[in-house]
């Protein structure tokens, strides 16, 4: 589980809007971060009848390591 970074592009029909949108989403991997971003922003848009968004790209969010890790690295 894990913190990702999704960039969304917005699409209005079958024409790119060039309008981007970024979601920060818990997940377990990359393709359900994509997914739920995408679920996400779909509710986002001006006109959900004719609006939808699509993932451009997923990045994973590094964060500070728990302290429990950083004691294992050392004991190892």
């Amino acid at each position: 589980m894990g913190i990702y970074s999704v960039k969304l592009g917005i699409d209005r029909g079958a024409t790119d809007t060039r309008q981007r949108l970024v979601l920060n989403v818990l997940a377990n991997d990359r393709l359900s971060a994509a997914i739920a971003a995408e679920r996400v922003g779909d509710g986002m848009v001006r006109d959900p009848s004719v609006e939808y968004t699509h993932a451009l790209s997923v990045k994973a969010v590094r964060g500070p390591r728990p302290a429990g890790a950083a004691v294992a690295a050392v004991a190892a």
